[in-house]
């Protein structure tokens, strides 16, 4: 995606100015026609600095999933209320804040113009996923777009409830690590250092625990700030990296995947997320390889994402949703077992909410044990490094003692 900077009369004839990302000069054009104005300069934007501000905007600037709950909230109960669609999203346009607010405008524009609400929204796919855009076209064409805002809602809802389980399980132990290593940085900037002058006034030589925490604590106060911005680098490229670069983020999710405890949650997730996203799709009326294609799309985790596509090619080349599930080594037998009884009765739909009602039941008991679990864990690595530090000031003063007592 370029960068292109444009200078265009907005409704009232005001001349505004900004910069959009578009594949081409056209698109970029056709863009800000969307927005309303008349574009009379575009131009490709070749400046760094832009193109980094652009990036950085769009990144804080994305609709969360609790902004896409109230919205489908607010939408299924204006629909089902018999309000007109038009009229729906001029009502949730109003009540929107922030970038929500902007999406909601775009979106209701759109329809003003005679546009389909998927259509509306894959114009804003950035924000909205192929499983929501999939959904609300099934709903459109079936004529259940009310019962389909009503399905959307509750899958968002079961996502963002995920998502809020997980983020605070782990938030506990991420502050007393953030605690702990300030802590430790505390001490080798400012207790260490003091205490390093009596080390000298002693002039016995040091034995190696101490001065390695001598020799660390002169790093950190001569060059914190140059390793500070190391640190920041390396986790800046590392993200970039993982993110840019498929073999490594297939690398990392199957760590995930693999490791103790966060793994997993981190199974059962996926697993919750795929059932309930392939079950919302079929029961509003997308087809089975229609809709594995969909969920492999919106599959995040590479692991998950690369054993999905498997499961659709097998059911492309005619092989049962069942067997594609059991030849994979990714699903339980219960989840397979689940489809099997579906597939069986013509309720697959059922079932798979049924396997993901299963499986959050199970992420909200591990989640409630998360910080039991990890906290002597987080306890022992604190002991141990402050642990190091104290026996490293100790030790000389002890061996200082005996000397002077000897």
């Amino acid at each position: 995606m370029a960068v292109f900077s444009y200078s265009a009369k907005d409704k009232d004839g005001k001349i505004v100015r900004g910069t959009v990302e578009a594949k081409d000069k056209k698109a970029a054009v056709s863009l800000i026609q969307k927005e309303g104005s008349t574009p009379f300069i575009v131009n490709e934007e070749k400046n760094l600095k832009l193109k980094l501000k652009s990036i950085l905007t769009s990144s804080v600037s994305r609709v969360s999933l609790k902004d896409k709950l109230i919205f489908c909230e607010q939408m299924s109960t204006l629909v089902n209320s018999g309000v007109p669609l038009a009229q729906a999203l001029a009502a949730v346009k109003d009540q929107s804040k922030g970038t929500m607010s902007k999406v909601a405008e775009h979106i209701y524009n759109e329809v003003e113009s005679g546009q389909s609400l998927a259509g509306a929204l894959e114009t804003e796919k950035k924000h909205f996923s192929p499983v929501f855009i999939n959904m609300i076209k099934a709903g459109e064409a079936s004529g259940k777009l009310d019962s389909t805002l009503n399905d959307l809602a509750v899958q968002v809802q079961k996502d963002y409830e995920l998502v809020s389980k997980i983020r605070g399980a782990l938030t506990y132990p991420t502050v007393i690590v953030v605690a702990m290593i300030a802590a430790v940085i505390f001490l080798m900037v400012k207790v260490v250092p003091a205490i390093s002058g009596f080390f000298d006034e002693l002039g016995a030589k040091l034995p190696l625990p101490t001065r390695i925490l001598i020799a660390i604590s002169s790093g950190l106060t001569r060059y914190g700030i140059y390793i500070a911005l190391g640190v920041v680098f390396v986790i800046a490229g590392l993200y970039y990296a993982f993110k840019k670069v498929d073999i490594l983020r297939r690398g990392l999710h199957t760590v995930i995947l693999k490791s103790p405890v966060i793994g997993n949650i981190a199974t059962k997730f996926n697993i919750a997320r795929f059932s309930r996203t392939l079950g919302s799709l079929l029961g509003s009326g997308v087809g089975v390889l229609e809709s594995l294609d969909i969920v492999s799309r919106s599959t995040k985790n590479m692991v998950f994402n690369r054993e999905v596509r498997g499961v659709a090619e097998k059911v492309k080349n005619g092989v049962g949703l069942t067997d594609a599930m059991k030849q994979s080594n990714t699903f339980p037998v219960m989840v397979t077992q689940m489809v099997s009884i579906g597939e069986e009765t013509g309720n697959i739909d059922k079932m798979m909410i049924k396997v993901s009602e299963h499986y959050e039941r199970q992420i909200d008991n591990l989640t409630k044990n998360i910080s039991s679990i990890i906290e002597p864990i987080i306890m022992l690595l604190v002991g141990t490094g402050i642990g190091f530090i104290i026996v490293s000031i100790i030790l000389p003063i002890y061996k200082a003692t005996q000397t002077l007592g000897g």
